[in-house]
């Protein structure tokens, strides 16, 4: 069965995606998951949530899809027994360190890994397989071929997102919000700088508007190729949305899968009511521009203009030609060429005629403003309407002399009870078949009686009895079907959280960068590591460096994002340079290289003593610490460390074309040039480009950050 995974930022919107007919939802508890900034679960209802979804088989995955500092790692652990308790489906992680850790002490959890740890080619997904995991959340990057790829070459579950909100920046890969503000989104604190406006500038001319603002997507039209593909799970963004916008996603894409993927055009309709940003693409499957540079915010569905608007002492009127009917409480967006859009909530509005509309506002508009609708009032009491209810067929039986007996069924499961005393031979008004039936068709939010049968001779049976045995075999029911969709209890072993070697001294050698190999070569020292991190990687020319000087060991610098392509280019240089290790700045580049020919890379996102004890445990014995702020580190074993001090970091990878967008050419005329800048709120940042077999940009800072790496080894570029 394919599954529909739906978001759930509290209890309403879970209980919305249930009700709409999600298969599964995930969600966070109150800290320790990617979306810190909203209301999300705790101890108080997680339990009941997790209740009310088994009870229509839907399964809970729990979100800790952020990095762990030490000094968090004991309340982690914990936060994951209670979940347990709570009977918790799986787990959804982004730190390596916290999954192996969770695997040694909770055997048999289920860990899926999330798509923060950027997992879009078969050879990353084999190399999770290897340490645990059973499901991989793909990033949104992952083209069809790659997807078929893994599902043809390993046993695992693949979920992929198929609605909403596109992260311009590779997931697990973006510091743009740490480095500069603070707020990690690695840390769920993400500030969506991505979001504000920029300025481009390039030899030519210059660009202004929302240039790393992404169009929100739709795969309504990709269902079908993602299922022959091999994904099975489809997964709907949105824990952050109101649970209005989950309850109707969720309806619309119940429906398409319920139908053998069949959708209309009304569909696409109902999803932009709810959220609309940029007018959906096709993720990056299509040859579309990604980027809306125009509006950042909701955008809804166009539905008529402004004819008329008039001020007024106290209120504003506006007339306005739709073809929508307009209510009270919808909301409507104003849009001008060249302006912000301006919205209001419609509390006064009077019919003027056929498709034209009397609404008073304290806004001040534009006479010929396009208007759309961003929330349809009628349409979202609709779909919160929706009633999901377990269906039960009730059997009642009673006789003269014996205890009177309710038998319930529903989701495979069924019980029995009886009256505590012997019906009695009626002396005038016998039961009879509707009354009893409208005592036990009473059946409460959760349950609605199907099919009723009714067994019953001359015998009297009080209400208040008959209530009594409807609530008692509802209570045995009810937890009976929650019984049967919960996982085993599962076994805890007793494992030291961190292990910490005193012993260690002080790491004085360097890693130095370089992207020009005659400079490599120029200054190299035995004593020091030497990374080659190359703009345009020249497969002969680095074999031929490698083969001239086979007194040097360099490394090569991989990207965190690669394709099949690019990986079989990458591993052709490896394979022919036996002096040649990796910087492995993603999975699939752990399986170029021996570990001791290979440097984990600060992409990778090595954060915690726990990452640090598993890698070297694999054999890891130089490790880059990731870029996030460090500062509460409680690091002991510092050998083969290292961390950048004074960087020019890079901030965010893109896996569109910026140029393509926002310049013109394609990849037979490409424009790139190496001057090309972004300045947003007066900082200014340099787009580069990283060339394989396919291309990969990424905005660099054009000051360099301090971090403090004392007691560490130093990473240096250049």
């Amino acid at each position: 069965m394919i599954e529909l995974l739906a978001p759930a930022g509290n209890l309403e919107s879970l209980k919305a995606a249930v009700k709409s007919g999600a298969n599964a939802v995930y969600l966070g508890l109150d800290e320790y998951n990617a979306r810190g900034n909203i209301e999300n679960f705790n101890r108080e209802n997680l339990a009941d949530a997790v209740r009310f979804a088994h009870l229509f088989g839907c399964k809970v995955y729990m979100t800790l899809n952020i990095l762990i500092k030490d000094a968090e790692i004991e309340k982690v652990v914990e936060n994951v027994r209670f979940a347990l308790s709570c009977k918790v489906d799986a787990f959804i992680i982004q730190d390596v360190g916290v999954a192996t850790l969770l695997k040694k002490i909770f055997e048999g959890i289920e860990l899926h890994a999330s798509t923060q740890m950027g997992i879009c080619n078969l050879e990353g997904a084999l190399w999770l397989k290897k340490i645990g995991f059973s499901r991989i959340v793909l990033a949104r990057e992952t083209p069809i071929e790659e997807i078929k790829r893994i599902k043809e070459n390993v046993d695992i579950e693949i979920e992929y997102f198929v609605q909403g909100a596109l992260c311009v920046g590779y997931s697990g890969n973006c510091y743009f919000s740490s480095l500069i503000e603070g707020a990690s989104g690695n840390r769920g604190k993400c500030k969506q700088l991505c979001r504000l406006p920029f300025e481009m500038e390039y030899s030519g001319g210059r660009k202004k508007g929302y240039l790393l603002s992404a169009k929100d997507f739709c795969l309504l039209a990709m269902l079908e190729d993602l299922v022959e593909a091999g994904v099975t799970s489809l997964k709907i963004e949105g824990r952050a949305r109101r649970a209005a916008y989950v309850a109707n996603a969720v309806q619309v894409y119940r429906k398409a899968l319920d139908e053998n993927f069949k959708y209309d055009n009304n569909d696409i309709i109902k999803l932009k009511k709810f959220f609309n940003r940029g007018n959906y693409i096709k993720g990056y499957f299509a040859n579309e521009k990604i980027i809306y540079p125009s509006v950042c915010s909701h955008i809804g569905v166009e539905v008529g203009k402004v004819t008329d608007f008039r001020r007024g002492k106290r209120f504003n009127e506006i007339f306005i030609s739709s073809s929508h009917k307009i209510t009270k409480g919808d909301s409507l967006a104003f849009f001008k060429e060249g302006k912000e859009p301006q919205s209001i909530a419609v509390y006064d509005v009077k019919e003027k005629g056929k498709n034209l509309y009397y609404v008073t506002t304290t806004a001040i508009l534009d006479k010929d403003a396009r208007v759309s609708l961003i929330v349809d009032k009628n349409l979202e009491d609709d779909v919160m309407g929706k009633e999901r209810k377990v269906l039960v067929d009730a059997t009642f039986i009673a006789k003269v002399g014996q205890k009177a007996k309710l038998i319930l069924s529903a989701s495979n499961q069924e019980v029995k009870v009886e009256s505590q005393q012997e019906c009695q031979e009626s002396i005038s008004q016998p039961l009879g078949k509707e009354e009893c039936l409208g005592q036990l068709s009473k059946m409460g939010e959760n349950f609605k009686l199907a099919n009723f049968e009714f067994d019953a001779e001359n015998v009297f049976i009080r209400k208040a009895e008959l209530n009594q045995l409807r609530r008692k075999a509802l209570e045995e029911l009810e937890e009976k079907i929650i019984k049967s969709n919960e996982k085993e209890d599962i076994k805890e072993n007793n494992i030291n959280l961190i292990k910490k070697d005193e012993k260690s001294q002080k790491n004085n050698k360097k890693i130095l960068i370089f992207d020009d190999l005659n400079k490599l070569k120029n200054n190299y020292s035995p004593y020091n590591y030497y990374v080659f991190s190359p703009s345009t990687y020249k497969k002969e020319e680095i074999i031929s460096f490698c083969k001239e000087n086979q007194n040097l060991l360099i490394y090569l610098d991989t990207p965190p994002v690669a394709n099949k392509y690019d990986i079989k280019y990458l591993k052709e240089i490896v394979d022919d340079c036996e002096n040649l290790g990796v910087v492995a700045n993603n999975y699939y580049a752990l399986s170029f290289k021996m570990p001791s020919q290979t440097i984990i890379g600060s992409e990778l996102n090595v954060f915690n003593s726990l990452s640090i004890e598993f890698y070297k445990s694999q054999g890891y014995d130089k490790i880059i610490l990731s870029k996030e702020p460090i500062a509460e580190f409680d690091i002991k074993n510092k050998s083969g460390l290292f961390m950048n001090e004074n960087f020019n970091e890079r901030l965010i990878y893109f896996k569109h074309c910026p140029i393509k967008e926002h310049i013109g050419g394609d990849c037979g005329n490409c424009k790139f040039q190496e001057s090309i800048t972004y300045k947003m709120a007066g900082k200014r940042f340099l787009l580069k480009r990283i060339k394989i077999r396919s291309c990969l940009f990424f905005l660099k800072m054009t000051s360099p950050l301090k971090h403090n790496s004392e007691g560490f080894g130093s990473v240096e570029e250049k």
